[in-house]
Formats: C-alpha cells, sequence, structure tokens
C-alpha cells in the first residue's frame, strides 16, 4: 500500500523523508516521540500532594524546634517566686496530665525551681531587676527602723512590697519581683494579662456550674494573700502583683492546672479552668479585704468561700446523680 503526503496528499516514493512536492516532513512520529509525553509530564495532584506533605513536615518539625528554643529558656527565677500556681503557667501544656502523680509533679516543681534560680544567675536583665529590687528594700526597712518613713517613702514601700513578715514578706516581695520582671524583660506580658481578662470576663457567663469551683479558688486566695500581707494595706501590691500574674496564667497551662489535676483527677476541664479564675479573682478581692479592721480576715472570707463552694459542688453533684436516674 502506497504512502501518500500528509500534507499534500501527492503520492511518495518508497523510504522517501520528505515530499518532493511540498517538501513536507514525510517520516511517521516514532512510537518513543509519542508516548514520551506521557512519560515525562507525571500527574499534577501527585505533585501537588508530595509537595504538600513536604511543606507540612517542615513545618511542623521547625515549629517543634522553635517551641522548644522558646519554652526551654522561659524559666527565670520569677517562675518560682512563692505562689503556689504562678511559676510553670508560662510553660505551655505537653499533653494530656490528667493523670500525674501529686509527688512527681511536687518533684518537678522543685527541679524547675532549682533551674530557676540557676538562669536566673546567668541572666544580665533578671538578676538586675532582682538587685535593684533588694537594694530598695534594704533601704527602705533601714530608714523606716530609724522613724524615717515619710511620703514619698511610704509609695516606694507599697509599690515594691518592702514590708512583711519574713515568711509571708519574702513570698510577697517574690511575687512583685515576678511582675516587675516580666513587665521589663517579657514585651508580650501586657498583652497576656489583657488576654486573661477577657477570659475573667467570660466567666462571668459560665452559669449557676461555674460558682462553686469559683468561689473555692477565691478562698484559697484569700488565705494566701492573708499569709503574704497579714490585712496590711500598706502591703496590697502584692495583690496587684498576685492578680496580674494570675490572670496571666489564664492563657497558659502549667502548674496551677496540674496541681488541681493531681489533686483531684475527676475534676473536669471547666471546673479547673474556673477554679483558676477563682485564684485570680481572690487576689483582687482582698485588696478590698485589706481595708477591713483586724489581721486575719482573709483566712475567715477564703474559709467561708471554701464552705460555701463545697456545700454548692456537693448540690451541683446530687442534682446530676438525680437527673441521669431519672
Amino acid at each position: 500500500m502506497g504512502k501518500f503526503c500528509t500534507s499534500c496528499g501527492t503520492a511518495l516514493n518508497e523510504g522517501a523523508k520528505f515530499c518532493a512536492k511540498c517538501g513536507a516532513n514525510a517520516s511517521p512520529a516514532s512510537k518513543e516521540v509519542r508516548t514520551q509525553p506521557d512519560q515525562v509530564v507525571p500527574n499534577s495532584e501527585t505533585v501537588l500532594s508530595k509537595v504538600g506533605k513536604q511543606i507540612k513536615t517542615e513545618a511542623k518539625s521547625k515549629t517543634v524546634a522553635y517551641a522548644k528554643s522558646i519554652f526551654s529558656e522561659a524559666a527565670p527565677a520569677y517562675r518560682s517566686a512563692g505562689e503556689l500556681a504562678l511559676p510553670s503557667e508560662l510553660v505551655p501544656a505537653t499533653g494530656d496530665f490528667a493523670g500525674e502523680g501529686l509527688l512527681s509533679l511536687l518533684k518537678s516543681g522543685f527541679r524547675g525551681l532549682a533551674g530557676s534560680f540557676k538562669k536566673t544567675l546567668g541572666d544580665k536583665k533578671r538578676l538586675g531587676v532582682v538587685i535593684a529590687l533588694a537594694i530598695i528594700w534594704l533601704f527602705i526597712n533601714l530608714l523606716a527602723a530609724l522613724d524615717i518613713f515619710l511620703l514619698p517613702l511610704q509609695v516606694l514601700s507599697w509599690l515594691t512590697a518592702a514590708r512583711g513578715s519574713l515568711i509571708g514578706g519574702s513570698i510577697g516581695k517574690g511575687l512583685v519581683a515576678a511582675l516587675f520582671a516580666r513587665l521589663i524583660i517579657d514585651k508580650g506580658m501586657l498583652k497576656s494579662i489583657k488576654s486573661g481578662m477577657s477570659k475573667l470576663v467570660s466567666s462571668t457567663k459560665s452559669g449557676k456550674q461555674a460558682y462553686a469551683p469559683l468561689l473555692m479558688g477565691a478562698g484559697a486566695a484569700l488565705m494566701v494573700c492573708n499569709l503574704m500581707i497579714s490585712s496590711n494595706l500598706q502591703n496590697t501590691m502584692v495583690c496587684v502583683a498576685g492578680f496580674a500574674l494570675s490572670v496571666s496564667a489564664l492563657t497558659r497551662n502549667g502548674f496551677l492546672r496540674r496541681l488541681i489535676a493531681s489533686i483531684s483527677p475527676k475534676m473536669q476541664q471547666a471546673d479547673i479552668s474556673a477554679v483558676m479564675r477563682g485564684w485570680a479573682l481572690g487576689f483582687a478581692a482582698f485588696a478590698a479585704v485589706s481595708f477591713l479592721p483586724g489581721g486575719k480576715n482573709g483566712y475567715l472570707i477564703g474559709t467561708l468561700l471554701l464552705i460555701v463552694g463545697g456545700v454548692l459542688a456537693v448540690i451541683a453533684k446530687n442534682s446530676n446523680k438525680e437527673v441521669s436516674s431519672r
């Protein structure tokens, strides 16, 4: 069977590579050439899938590395300033800690305490804050011992919580130092407090089920405040510092949440959050309690709130049992 030019239709001689009339290429496309496009061009969906997986893998590895580099260094001494909750609140949650034992938690807390002081000694900014406050505390107390306590000194004493007992006063000073250190060093501190305030305001919409843990958290904070400043109006800066640090801690998962979960493993996360909010409110409430005459009002009101919160918790538990039994 003769061959014809595909361009002009002229008959072609046997073995001819070009048409004698129009000069068109008379050689048929080889199988290799025809099949080459199918072999070279990969499936677009496959390419996109591989690229997407690679991007996700790289992003995940970089995120983990960044988080470790940041939070492994986020343990200054003010994390262990003395408040029961706040030190480890700077560390984000690493997973489910509901089954964490209390002893194990306390051990990790002490290890963090030791590491915190070690890191502070190597950080010039944090160490500078501590040294400056220590000098101010010494200066004010020396002048007060000499009956020199003018209004400017009183204001400075309030601002730095310079007065107070040996144990409680030291813890209170630690909280104030923690606040100053974070305000000076941590640029995101104010933003963290703002976010925590939003969570605190939202607690008013949590419903009656949040009243019991909220009151219990507030009662515990009132008792701790009374231990630190003994209803002394002069040292209410400790309450301000405790409130600010506690509110900031609401946006993080740390020691307080783990501690509550260890003590009450059956408590739901919503109730734990309510306790933390109550804890923050307790610091704010003690500033008002300090105006009352007497030195043990924090213990009395705190105990009352704990009792009321406990009663409400029992009532809510019995109500849930009745509903579930129907």
